[in-house]
């Protein structure tokens, strides 16, 4: 289980590529700098290699089997099997999450939905995955009452990811073999966006806003990355002043971390699904108020400190082989 507290904002980040063009899809994402990105555990490797059975490994044995080197041939992930794990692949996370009511946020339920363009490179057991983030939908959140019975929302624009200083992300994974029932193990791994720490997986998340040592990922000239606030229906503009209803903001920066661990199991050679794990942190460290001009520093605090808390209760990942050179239109269409 794992908690976050953000306005409608989740982080999972890379860079997309520029096929995607819906500006009204939410997105965010998240990298420890623009050139490096997920930091993963170093831990244990899930050798399951023994299953798959390379032949003629015992150099005791003189006898020389022409079989096995024909099954080598066949064997693209050198773990034995018949599966290519080399591909492009659609990704989709569903997160599960809940938060609890306060003094203005009532209690809510809701699903922060994550597509990935993901590029898979399988050698010996170990698959490397390069993930680029191709859109993300993230629950909206009413205030009661005494906040007006209002709602609130963000949304990023799928364009954010064709920035040139957007990181891109590149995971650690393991396999067991090349046949389908195999286990895919993706490692613990951490991405910050908005934000540069020194140690992204395990560095404590700082408690206040100020102590965070933000980057513009999305090149805009904002600290962070910038959120725009829903509109239209029942939306409304996020106050800013708890004395002063009319004080809102229009645009949140905001600096994210997520640590994300994935265990499934390989269907078919062209798909896999599974358990996905995962732990958020969020910060607004600015905003734009409506009509114009930047929060001051206690406009600042004071969203920050309103935001919900989000408590992650579970989460499902789902994998399909894409054609080699596919864009996020393509995971869109295979993982609607």
């Amino acid at each position: 289980m794992g908690r976050t507290r953000f306005i409608g904002l989740a982080a999972l980040g890379l860079a997309c590529s520029a096929e995607q063009e819906d500006p009204s899809a939410t997105s965010l994402g998240s990298s420890a700098s623009a050139s490096t990105t997920v930091t993963t555990a170093g831990d244990d490797s899930n050798d399951d290699s023994g299953e798959g059975g390379s032949s003629g490994d015992d150099p005791s044995n003189g006898d020389s089997d022409p079989s096995a080197d024909s099954s080598d041939d066949d064997d693209p992930t050198g773990v034995g099997g018949s599966c290519d794990f080399d591909m492009t692949a659609a990704i989709r996370l569903s997160v599960d999450v809940t938060w609890a009511g306060g003094l203005a946020v009532l209690e809510g339920a809701g699903a922060i939905d994550i597509w990935l363009l993901g590029d898979l490179d399988a050698e010996g057991g170990e698959v490397g995955l390069t993930g680029r983030v191709c859109r993300i939908d993230l629950p909206d959140f009413e205030t009661g009452l005494l906040a007006g019975n209002e709602t609130y929302g963000t949304m990023f624009p799928d364009s954010i990811w064709t920035s040139a200083t957007m990181p891109t992300i590149d995971a650690a994974a393991s396999i067991s073999t090349g046949d389908p029932g195999a286990l895919l193990h993706l490692e613990r791994g951490a991405v910050v966006l908005g934000a540069t720490m020194a140690d992204p997986l395990n560095g404590a998340w700082p408690a206040d806003w100020h102590q965070l040592a933000t980057t513009d990922h999305d090149g805009d000239a904002m600290p962070g990355v910038t959120a725009a606030a829903k509109t239209g229906g029942n939306y409304a503009f996020p106050r800013i002043d708890i004395l002063n209803s009319n004080a809102r903001a229009s645009e949140i920066f905001l600096v994210s971390r997520t640590t994300m661990e994935f265990n499934g199991t390989v269907d078919t050679c062209d798909s896999a699904a599974g358990e996905a794990t995962l732990t958020m942190e969020n910060h607004s460290v600015g905003c734009e108020i409506t009509g114009g001009g930047q929060c001051s520093d206690g406009q600042t605090t004071t969203l920050d400190n309103n935001l919900p808390e989000f408590v992650i209760s579970g989460g499902t990942f789902e994998l399909l082989r894409l054609d080699d050179g596919a864009g996020c239109d393509a995971v869109f269409a295979a993982l609607p």
